[in-house]
């Protein structure tokens, strides 16, 4: 692969930027737990993973009302449950509020149409005791808050329809959430929606099975925060690749993505979701954006490129610029876009789209025009790139042209009203190694000084005079990027298009 290749494939930027809430969990990847990491006995016994619980501690259950959970706790010791017992039943009600979230959550998942878990009784005989789904209240000490633990898979050959049980914090003392009952929801909400992941398959990577629970709380009680709390975990990161895995302190971005599936859920219906866990089983060796794009066509008359680029629209539509027709039924609760700044007119030589993301500049408003241009350092075998330009002021999105690639991409838009200009270069391929390009950005009024530059394909690549994030890539330096030598042929001109926003379908 070429130097230029790999560079795509890197983080942008200057470094990782916190979530406003830790990841819930810090569980090891699917391929590792069929080679025997993850799996292992349960909380209850002292061979276990921490957390578990102590020797001493006296371990309790008590079946949910419902009677689909059997949930483990303590009352003395170091993962002792709160002991409140209003109604008087003999059980603290810490433990009556996740018996009856789970019950609730299972109940929800049923009627959008998921399966549930199937029986634990052949995982071994450390199973809980029956055939309930286990959720045992343990202290996580700050670490994390949740995790769903595989156990066994009924056919274990493909890993597919799994089961296992769940741990949850015990108390959530010294956590950040609003209340023990709201934390639980999210919790009950999230982990048991990879349960419901492994009732299909699992190992479809962190970006698809975070960021579909991070959807899945949402759509259980949208009056949760959990998506609105890692939101800013996606939109300051848009230049990163949505199908790519994050590691390290990166690892939020994959709970970040649950606005690319609350973007499918709000577009195209909950079934769009639900179709992707079901088509795991029917193509196993796919991809999670290969499946995303198998249902649209199929079921939708869309795609993953045409989806993606429209999702890089609503994310304009975020924060205080919530309300834009086409845009996040509750956009106004999410962080808004980190827009990289930049003057009128403004050239950047080396622009780095990789795949399935989104390169936002902002611009000052105010011109009669402020016109777009994009060139392609080669249009061999080219993606299909998509450019955005819209006019804006701090709370709206006032008008949005779009142009489509291959090729050399211009869009201009009436800026006159606008406070700002926001450009998008979007390459919505699930795969490849993503683009490079020049972008120039003018005003009317500035005489469009590189509106016509067309870089020569075999000249080297120029660096950008700003030493800033958005002009290095990934803050590696130009140094790296003068190895590349890019190859490239002829361009042609795409038609500027003024996006319609197609209306929200629900389910």
């Amino acid at each position: 692969m070429r130097l230029g290749a790999l560079l795509l494939l890197l983080p942008l930027g200057c470094g990782p930027v916190q979530a406003s809430r830790e990841p819930h969990e810090r569980h090891e990847p699917f391929a590792e737990w069929r080679e025997g990491l993850q799996a292992g006995a349960r909380p209850t016994s002292p061979e276990a993973v921490p957390p578990r619980f102590g020797v001493e501690e006296q371990v309790e259950s008590v079946v949910s009302p419902a009677g689909r959970f059997r949930v483990h706790f303590s009352r003395v010791g170091p993962n002792a449950v709160v002991a409140g017992d209003v109604d008087g039943n003999g059980v603290p009600d810490a433990v009556d509020v996740v018996a009856h979230a789970y019950d609730r959550v299972a109940a929800f998942y049923l009627e959008l149409g998921f399966l549930l878990p199937g029986d634990d009784a052949s995982v071994g005989e450390d199973h809980g005791g029956d055939g309930l789904f286990d959720v045992y209240l343990v202290d996580f000490a700050g670490r994390a808050d949740g995790a769903f633990r595989l156990e066994g898979c009924e056919d274990e050959e493909e890993g597919a329809r799994c089961v296992g049980h769940m741990l949850q914090e015990n108390d959530f003392a010294g956590y950040s959430y609003p209340s023990f009952e709201a934390a639980v929801n999210i919790l009950a909400s999230h982990e048991f929606f990879h349960a419901v992941q492994a009732a299909y398959r699992p190992g479809l990577g962190n970006v698809a099975s975070e960021g579909s629970a991070v959807w899945a709380s949402e759509r259980f009680d949208s009056s949760l925060d959990d998506l609105e709390s890692f939101s800013s975990s996606y939109l300051s990161r848009p230049d990163r690749s949505l199908v790519v895995d994050p590691t390290g302190p990166a690892v939020s971005f994959s709970y970040g993505a649950g606005l690319f599936f609350q973007y499918l859920g709000e577009r195209f219906g909950d079934r769009v979701v639900r179709a992707m866990w079901e088509e795991s089983v029917v193509a196993p060796a796919a991809r999670w954006p290969v499946l995303v794009d198998t249902v649209l066509r199929r079921e939708w008359g869309a795609d993953f490129d045409t989806a993606f680029a429209e999702f890089a629209q609503w994310n304009l539509a975020t924060g205080a610029r919530a309300g834009a027709e086409g845009g996040y039924a509750r956009g106004g609760g999410y962080d808004g876009l980190v827009l990289a700044s930049r003057t009128l007119p403004t050239e950047e030589a080396q622009v780095r789209v990789p795949p399935a993301a989104t390169r936002y500049f902002e611009v000052p408003g105010g011109s009669a025009q402020v016109l777009a241009t994009f060139t392609p350092d080669t249009v061999e075998d080219p993606p299909k790139l998509h450019l955005l330009v819209a006019a804006v002021t701090a709370d709206a999105v006032l008008r949005v042209s779009r142009a489509e690639g291959p090729g050399v991409l211009s869009a201009q838009v009436a800026a006159s009203d606008a406070t700002h200009v926001v450009i998008a270069v979007v390459d919505g391929h699930h795969e490849g190694t993503g683009r490079y390009g020049q972008l120039c950005i003018t005003g009317a009024a500035t005489g469009a000084p590189c509106a016509e530059v067309v870089p020569d394909p075999e000249e080297p690549a120029r660096p950008s005079d700003d030493g800033g994030c958005g002009a290095a890539p990934g803050g590696l330096g130009w140094s790296l990027l003068a190895l590349i030598v890019l190859a490239g042929g002829k361009a042609r001109s795409a038609v500027p298009a003024r996006l319609r926003p197609s209306p929200r379908r629900r389910s």
